[in-house]
């Protein structure tokens, strides 16, 4: 067994944890001894009473090897170890990084990436957010990140698949579980122009401790982590956590302060994250070097438009607003308002919300 095979086969054993891992490392020097050692060694490492030590000595078999790789062939699953040189760079420098990743897709290699993390009972406003930033660093050639959970997570994929961007969602089950059911489409979706990964075997849950390791891994891979939305208790703030151990910039959207959704973002803020009010506040903390393209140019986007549909397509550029506030802002009756938005909705430039307000698709 060689040492990639090695990893994959401990991690393919449930229950066997990545702590269990890294203690036969330290104890047996190297992890290839772990496939021929005697088991009160194994027992020795993790403890005479560890349930992973008794999966261990006793699926230490050719015929469990075998069935592992096919289960994963069937499936057409891609794995990288941390002995491989293809594992990512800036997840193999944290400090705790799986040993093990199981992905389909492509792997992000060197482009620049950000996590985008929220609430998942998120707001209409944060929904808008999370989908225009995810879009507009897509347009510069910037990976997005995150956790395919439902709201904001949910939102930032699906910015950057309909901007045909690259995205990768780290789930905190197996590639083969679509968690939550409601998103398998978009799991798909994002396959077929990213990466979905995780460092859960096959078939495993999403277990609800699982999310808290799955959160390193997205913070890990990303040069920047950004919160859209987040309570004070909220599961997103356990990423940004991940985010300062290792170095990573952190942004906050601001929020209204007697929303429950912004209050822990705001206090983000407040404690020295950086504001988030358009993407050049990201791409201004990006690392020196980087090329970022942007990918359409705005006259070859706004070219079928009359002057007067690029005239409300600009004030909804900024932010969603409702049929009042644009003609504040426009001075155009509401009747040519009406004409106007349908005509935009319909070319496909923007789309009704909740609240009867507008925002565009970028």
């Amino acid at each position: 067994m060689k040492k990639r095979d090695v990893y994959i086969w401990l991690s393919s054993i449930q229950g066997v944890s990545y702590g269990a891992v890294r203690k036969l490392e330290e104890y047996f020097g190297d992890i290839e001894e772990v496939w021929e050692a005697e088991g009160r060694d194994i027992y020795r490492a993790l403890g005479k009473r560890s349930k992973s030590a008794v999966k261990i000595a006793n699926l230490r078999s050719k015929e469990y090897w075998h069935k592992t790789r096919e289960k994963l062939s069937a499936l057409q699953v891609s794995t990288v170890t941390i002995a491989d040189g293809n594992y990512p760079g800036k997840l193999k420098k944290i400090y705790d990084p799986p040993y093990v990743l199981f992905y389909k897709g492509e792997l992000p290699g060197d482009r620049p990436t950000i996590g985008m993390v929220g609430a998942r009972n998120a707001t209409p406003y944060g929904k808008w957010a999370a989908k225009k930033f995810a879009k507009e660093l897509t347009d510069r050639g910037v990976g997005v990140i995150s956790g395919l959970a439902l709201g904001i997570d949910t939102e930032s994929h699906k910015g950057a698949v309909e901007n045909r961007g690259y995205t990768l969602g780290v789930l905190g089950s197996g590639v083969d579980v679509a968690y939550p059911p409601t998103n398998h489409q978009l799991m798909e979706n994002i396959q077929k122009q990213g990466c979905i990964l995780s460092e859960f075997f096959l078939g495993e849950e999403p277990l609800k401790h699982h999310f808290p390791q799955r959160n390193r891994i997205i913070s890990g891979l990303s040069d920047g982590i950004v919160v859209i939305e987040a309570g004070e208790k909220s599961g997103s703030l356990i990423t940004v956590e991940y985010a300062l151990e290792q170095g990573r910039d952190v942004f906050a959207l601001p929020g209204n302060i007697n929303c429950e959704k912004s209050r822990g973002t705001n206090r983000l803020i407040r404690d020295g994250a950086k504001v988030l009010v358009e993407v050049e506040d990201i791409l201004a903390e990006l690392p020196e070097g980087l090329s970022l393209p942007i990918k359409q140019q705005e006259e070859d986007i706004l070219r079928d438009l009359s002057d007067s549909e690029v005239l409300v397509y600009r004030c909804l550029e900024k932010r969603p607003l409702d049929l009042d506030a644009l003609y504040y802002r426009t001075k155009i009756d509401i009747q040519s308002l009406n004409i106007l938005l349908t005509s935009l909705e319909l070319k496909g430039y923007i789309t009704r919300m909740p609240g009867k307000s507008f925002t565009v698709n970028r």
